[in-house]
């Protein structure tokens, strides 16, 4: 699916904060409780950060496939849309500064000995995501019913110095843009970089709006007032949020590495 974003005439990006801390750390049980607790902080401000309790070599693997495709020029160019004006059926596309690799089953299947990592995790997050519909629904009215391929994105600080996707709703139907809503309700992020991350020294934080998770702000500058949550992109940090009401920032890549996530959406009926 293509990401609606706005097009602002200077960058949006916020400051890093303080990294957050997690949430919620994954045992590798599956487990009510921990599914409860991560619905309990999605109800509370509308994300919820994760250690996913990757071992290591894991880890060490989903960097070097990823790397790997990057090399042999499996990532594309990715766009953002939105209508050429509020409520238009007309959408006009603009490059991203990030490049990716939709995780399709075709690519998949093509690059079996490529991606045999990333396989797993493209897996075990549609099962992470499928694991808390039961309490969405119960909690929000909200019962996932597709879920979109995953999408492992690169935003690469040394070709494009302080890239960055600034502030923007996955699903921005309720804001002032007037989108048709395209479903999506559920966000899943996992970071593959190597650790040490800093997100002031090397930018690259995911920074999060503290609104209503109810209900989207109409507009950019109304999201922006709210507090904001900081999360660094370091390995083995998942981020849960909704799609449609969170606004949130890729706060730009300042070093000269390259930030790596696995992302992918859960739609409704």
């Amino acid at each position: 699916k293509p990401s609606f974003a706005s097009a602002p005439a200077a960058p949006l990006s916020g400051t890093p904060g303080d990294p957050a801390p997690f949430d919620v750390e994954l045992t590798g049980e599956r487990s009510v409780e921990t599914a409860r607790r991560v619905v309990e902080r999605l109800r509370e401000r509308g994300v919820c950060v994760i250690r996913a309790g990757a071992d290591r070599t894991f880890q060490r693997a989903l960097q070097i496939e990823s790397k790997a495709l990057w090399d042999m020029e499996a990532f594309s160019e990715a766009k953002k849309g939105q209508p050429v004006v509020p409520g238009s059926h007309q959408v006009r596309f603009d490059t991203r500064d990030d490049k990716v690799v939709w995780m399709t089953g075709e690519f998949k299947e093509s690059h079996h000995n490529k991606c045999k990592a990333l396989r797993v995790l493209d897996d075990q997050l549609g099962d992470f995501g499928w694991g808390l519909n039961k309490l969405l629904e119960t909690e929000f009215g909200i019962s996932l019913k597709q879920r979109s391929t995953g999408m492992l994105a690169c935003y690469a600080g040394d070709m494009v110095p302080g890239a960055r996707y600034d502030f923007h709703v996955d699903n921005p139907y309720q804001t002032s843009m007037e989108v048709v809503d395209d479903k999506r309700r559920l966000t899943l992020v996992y970071y593959i970089n190597e650790s040490g991350w800093d997100v002031r020294r090397d930018g690259g934080g995911l920074q999060v709006c503290l609104t209503n998770p109810r209900r989207a702000p109409r507009t950019t500058a109304e999201a922006k007032l709210s507090p904001k949550l900081t999360v660094s992109p370091e390995c083995d940090t998942m981020v849960a949020f909704f799609s449609h009401t969170m606004y949130h920032a890729v706060l730009p890549v300042v070093a000269n590495k390259r930030r790596w996530a696995l992302s992918t959406w859960f739609m409704s009926a």
